[in-house]
């Protein structure tokens, strides 16, 4: 039961292709045997019956004639009814040959002669001939015919058959199949690309009436989903501008109070202003993280020099020169939030790495933080998602960092990878887009890894 559940194909094309030919083939099997049940074999017997009688009745007229018109009514035989009688046993060819004609003949004959006869055969010029001892008035005739006189090539005829069959059969099949299966192959392409929050191409919404009325509802949901992200980037964008106007505000009032009034009071309320604001902000970004940026060919190492530049705690030894198409700004902020999430959790020093070696490159931000957790590596990616549940912002950040570089690496067509990093911590790896990839894929949870040197 496992082999023939290992022999079904799993793509849906398969499997309809396989259910289409094993279906066709089965009912070309059963015509052909009606065929040959039906309407060839009674037509061979009837040929058999036919030759059999012509064969005992000439050999019966030729004990009938007289010596003197025997030779001509062999003659006339011979033309007429490719038949030669024959008084004395030819001289047979020990060879078997298989002619499943001969068979219906035997039994015809047999019928006739009220016994079973033997047949045997002769090679004259290149040619077989069949020869039957007949019984005629007491004395023996041999009389005899070439297999062209009844041959049909059946085995020829059969294999064009067959041949033409299977090709029917597969070609129609494989439309079919494919008529079926590639509105589903596209409306799952455009499934993904919702998945990732991408906004797919219009379905075709032509065709048969369930596959239109499917691409009909999908473009339909396609569309409602645009216009929720669309809403909730432009509530975002209202809510934060709203906030900002009171923080604005307050901090003029800080500002106009009389000096020494309450130091460690109005330092607490400036603090918190600017933490007020860094929230607002990350969620501005986190808005308009499925916003596509422009491409434009930059020097990696010349963008990370940049970002590490002011911050003693990362480490970075520029590699050889990497250029690439990229949406700058949003690797820029992919890779900040990265080395900003890494900096807060990892007491150590965090490294920076940069692979230009493979067809994409690949930027590797590693800590020696505690890690995170297998089971929590996609959940992080999610708005407002925290290890650390106390919501203190003493002990975590706002749990938007990281959903904001995933979006932005989604919307770019990057990969945003969390692993483990041998000895403790989280690699975490921005794969660039190849410039021919229009779909990007989601994290992956692998097993622990590290970087590369630094001279890769």
């Amino acid at each position: 039961m496992k082999l023939f559940a290992r022999l079904i194909p799993a793509s849906l094309f398969g499997r309809a292709l396989l259910t289409l030919v094993f279906t066709f083939g089965l009912f070309g099997l059963i015509t052909f045997w009606v065929i040959v049940s039906y309407a060839l074999a009674p037509v061979a017997q009837r040929s058999a019956s036919d030759l059999a009688s012509i064969m005992v009745l000439s050999a019966r007229t030729l004990r009938q004639l007289p010596a003197e018109m025997r030779d001509d009514y062999r003659t006339r035989l011979a033309r007429e009814y490719q038949i030669r009688l024959a008084e004395e046993r030819p001289l047979t060819d020990v060879n078997h040959f298989f002619f499943p004609y001969i068979g219906q003949l035997k039994r015809a004959l047999g019928d006739r002669l009220g016994g079973e006869v033997e047949i045997v055969t002769s090679v004259a010029n290149s040619e077989r001939w069949f020869w039957v001892a007949l019984d005629a008035g007491g004395d023996t005739v041999w009389a005899g015919f070439p297999r062209s006189r009844v041959e049909t090539r059946p085995i020829e005829g059969l294999s064009v058959i067959i041949g033409v069959a299977v090709l029917l059969i597969v070609g129609s099949a494989v439309i079919l199949a494919g008529r079926v299966t590639q509105p589903l192959n596209r409306l799952s392409k455009a499934a993904e690309q919702v998945a990732l929050g991408y906004s797919p191409a219009v379905l075709s919404e032509s065709g048969p009436k369930e596959l239109a009325n499917l691409a009909r509802q999908f473009n339909a949901t396609s569309r409602r989903i645009r216009e929720l992200i669309a809403n909730r980037t432009l509530l975002l964008a209202g809510i934060s501008h709203d906030l900002r106007t009171p923080l604005t505000r307050l901090r003029l009032a800080l500002e106009m109070l009389p000096r020494g009034t309450a130091p460690a009071l109005v330092a607490r309320m400036e603090r918190d202003i600017e933490e007020m604001n860094a929230l607002i902000t990350q969620a501005i970004d986190f808005g308009k993280s499925l916003e596509t940026g422009n491409r434009e060919e930059i020097e990696l190492a010349a963008l990370i020099d940049d970002l590490v530049a002011g911050r003693p705690r990362v480490i970075w030894q520029r590699t050889r020169p990497c250029r690439y198409r990229v949406d700058a700004l949003a690797l820029r902020r992919i890779l900040t939030n990265l080395l900003e999430n890494a900096l807060r959790y990892s007491q150590d020093l965090v490294e920076i790495h940069l692979d230009c070696k493979m067809a994409t490159p690949v930027i590797y931000v590693l800590d020696r933080g505690p890690g995170i957790p297998e089971a929590e590596r996609e959940a992080v990616f999610r708005p407002y998602y925290r290890l650390e549940t106390s919501r203190s912002r003493l002990t975590g950040g706002t749990g938007l960092g990281l959903a904001v570089a995933y979006q932005l690496a989604l919307s770019n067509q990057m990969e945003l990878h969390l692993d483990t990093r041998r000895g403790g911590g989280t690699a975490a790896s921005v794969r660039l887009p190849p410039l021919e990839l229009e779909i990007a894929r989601g994290p992956s949870n692998g097993t622990a890894v590290d970087a590369p040197s630094a001279g890769a």
